[in-house]
């Protein structure tokens, strides 16, 4: 193979894409793509915080009702489990998931209403909550339930329908679900707190507003029973072992892989992986021999009279000696014809020009070695030196040797200076 596999342009081209990825990989490294670090104060399972679901699990538990914090992707509830995907934040993890999460045979949504600031003073705390607008919560319940409004009032009359016998304490607003596809199973005459949509073998229950469970709801004991009879409701008729499953996937905790090798196939280190794959398979196509034996490179100086010749030609076309080499080819060539001829010893310069001119006219040659010697001394770098180096190697080829197809060439007779010329050498 001669020369390179890639074009500049497109050498170009690939470094650029190759800073692009680059870039790419560490912004979304750094969580520009979305969660990337555990919300340890968020609406997770795990956080302690006013806003969490930590006293909703420790609560289940004690009363022996399974609850799991989930760290796969996807989650994996038990034989009869409850996925609870609690206040799912409105981030690409979420929308990209959400289709196959709502696809598990039951789940729980709950949806968002407060953002927590976290505490310095205290770990897993937050010092306040300032509610969401209210198109936040809209936004993950149309995921859900296309078509659903969430509704905000500031206080409920009574529950007009109430499946599970218990009335939670909300504080205002209390933030309520209008659909036309949800079974009400707790709601009033403003929307439903508590919703069920079943449908192709699957039940989704969504549940408005989050204060019924949260770590600062369970300050009431309404509330406390409330969540205990909802948990009791969603796993009725379900085998022992199924319980509770939180994803906190959605809140950034991961569980590590099985085998530090798995990093190498998980976002953001697949961006790694793939750009190395590409460099070997850039690597093995630009090294691998392709038509058959690779074409061994040329010597560097040529060996042999005609590659000696190349060589100082091309070095003094390098100094750029063109002009006198070739004036000098002119003179050597009429002197040596000169020499070869016989001509007498002390004709030089314009002298030995005329006799050789006399000489040639008699043998028929064209050329004017006369007009050739002025057109050497005056003529400029460029092609035209070439050209004169031929035609007076040319004249100097038929005034020695004779025309091409003229046998008879030299046997001529000579001018009389020229006859005296070979007598007197």
């Amino acid at each position: 193979m001669n020369g390179s596999v890639f074009s500049p342009r497109l050498l170009a081209a690939w470094i650029a894409a190759a800073l692009l990825t680059f870039g790419a990989s560490l912004y979304f490294g750094n969580g520009g793509g979305g969660v990337m670090h555990p919300d340890t104060t968020g609406p997770s399972g795990f956080s302690r915080s006013a806003i969490g679901y930590a006293g909703m699990a420790d609560i289940l538990r004690r009363l022996g009702i399974p609850v799991a914090e989930s760290r796969t992707d996807p989650p994996r509830p038990g034989p009869g489990g409850v996925l609870v995907l609690a206040e799912p934040p409105l981030d690409a993890h979420w929308l990209e998931s959400a289709g196959s999460l709502l696809q598990a045979p039951k789940v729980l949504l709950i949806l968002p209403k407060w953002q927590g600031q976290p505490s310095r003073a205290h770990k897993g705390w937050i010092d306040e909550a300032a509610l969401l607008p209210e198109l936040v919560p809209q936004l993950v319940l149309g995921v859900a339930v296309p078509k659903a409004t969430v509704k905000r009032v500031d206080k409920v009359g009574a529950w007009t329908t109430n499946t599970l016998g218990l009335s939670p304490s909300l504080g205002a607003p209390v933030q309520l679900v209008v659909s036309d596809r949800l079974k009400p199973l707790v709601g009033s005459a403003d929307g439903m707190l508590l919703g069920e949509l079943a449908e192709k073998g699957r039940r989704l229950w969504v549940l408005a507003d989050p204060e019924a469970l949260d770590n600062h709801g369970l300050g009431s004991p309404a509330n406390a029973a409330f969540a205990v009879a909802l948990a009791r409701a969603l796993l009725a008729g379900t085998p022992a072992r199924g319980g509770l499953v939180f994803d906190e996937t959605l809140h950034g905790f991961a569980a590590p892989p099985a085998s530090p090798w798995l990093l190498l196939f998980r976002f953001p280190f697949v961006i790694a992986t793939g750009l190395g794959a590409l460099a070997i398979l850039l690597l093995l196509w630009a090294t691998l021999g392709r038509f058959g034996v690779p074409q061994a490179a040329p010597p560097a100086l040529a060996a042999g009279k005609r590659g000696l010749i190349a060589n100082a030609a091309d070095l003094l076309d390098f100094a750029g000696h063109r002009r006198a080499v070739a004036r000098r080819y002119v003179e050597a060539s009429l002197r040596d014809a000169a020499q070869r001829l016989h001509a007498p010893r002390e004709l030089a310069g314009a002298a030995l020009l005329d006799w050789l001119a006399r000489l040639a006219h008699a043998r028929g040659v064209q050329s004017d070695c006369v007009a050739l010697a002025r057109q050497a001394e005056s003529i400029a770098d460029g092609p035209g030196l070439t050209a004169l180096a031929r035609v007076i190697h040319q004249w100097k080829g038929e005034i020695v040797d004779g025309a091409p197809g003229d046998p008879n060439a030299r046997r001529r007779a000579a001018p009389r200076s020229a006859q005296g010329g070979r007598r007197s050498g």
